[in-house]
């Protein structure tokens, strides 16, 4: 069984190689596909792929950032690979906290084609805050040392099954392919770095802030809006277990209901729509 990964970056220069060096400890190959980067992204990531063969610069373009951009290194190797491998969404900032192989062993069991990820949010606080105030903080040291405080709140596909003769139709803009039913019971926890310090944090939020994908997300484009109060995180210290904290898994819950909601009131809407323009098309009024 092979694991590969596909890894869409932007402007990420501060923290792709942390990224990509770990990954290779899990992954047999990792695609990077750069969204316009304006930064040393690609320059590090093509570095990078001189000294470990699993990593492969596939491409850079400039096309408007879509989760189905990452079918376009899918449709053109998957057939390379059998049904019995898997491929792993890997975004810039993130670090599998666990050896996903025994993980998708239980999902091959349970015949399941997706295994979902508890995201381990790490935020930047009123610590950090003071540390990078007085010259204590720099992106010279590991991200696991400068950033400790962590909530569970968030759950998404993160790994899935190959289907050799089936491509993934990239204008559905799904996070992985079409033809994928069953999801894993078990989860897999994945660590994720998206706050790491004022200035990347403001690059961050206007590059995100009033794009189409991530306005429920990114509400403001100031980055002191995202510091935390390190009280209500967990703080993690090196070989303790994962904490799970009810106000994390409480927001996942709430947010899920609300989009599944929002969801069926947006297809009930657009229904209306079709039936309407429907109407006016065939009785001209």
């Amino acid at each position: 069984m092979k694991l590969n990964a596909i890894c869409l970056v932007k402007n990420e220069d501060d923290i792709i190689e942390q990224t990509l060096t770990y990954a290779t400890r899990h992954c047999d190959r990792i695609f990077v596909i750069d969204n316009g980067s304006t930064d040393r992204t690609w320059e590090i990531t093509r570095e990078l792929a001189g000294r470990y063969p699993q990593i492969v610069p596939f491409e850079q373009t400039t096309l408007p950032y879509d989760d189905g951009l990452r079918a376009r290194v899918y449709n053109q190797v998957h057939g390379e690979f059998t049904d019995d491998d898997w491929w792993m969404i890997l975004d810039s900032d993130e670090f599998l906290a666990e050896d996903p192989k025994p993980v998708i062993e239980t999902a091959v069991r349970q015949k399941a084609d997706i295994i979902r990820s508890w995201q381990i949010q790490f935020y930047f606080t009123e610590r950090d805050l003071k540390d990078w105030e007085e010259g204590r903080d720099s992106n010279d040291r590991p991200i696991f040392q400068r950033r400790r405080h962590y909530l569970i709140n968030w759950q998404e596909p993160r790994l899935f099954r190959n289907q050799r003769t089936r491509p993934w139709n990239a204008l559905r803009s799904s996070t992985v392919p079409d033809g994928l039913k069953k999801v894993c019971r078990r989860r897999i926890l994945n660590r994720h770095y998206q706050f790491r310090d004022p200035e990347q944090i403001e690059k961050r939020l206007r590059l995100r802030f009033g794009h189409p994908s991530f306005r429920a997300h990114v509400r403001s484009a100031e980055w002191r809006s995202v510091v935390r109060d390190s009280r209500e995180l967990c703080r993690y210290v090196k070989g303790e277990s994962w904490r799970f904290k009810f106000a994390g898994v409480a927001y996942y819950y709430r947010k899920s209901l609300y989009n599944l909601v929002r969801a069926k009131y947006q297809g009930g809407l657009g229904k209306l729509r079709k039936v309407l323009l429907m109407g006016k098309g065939k009785n001209g009024i």
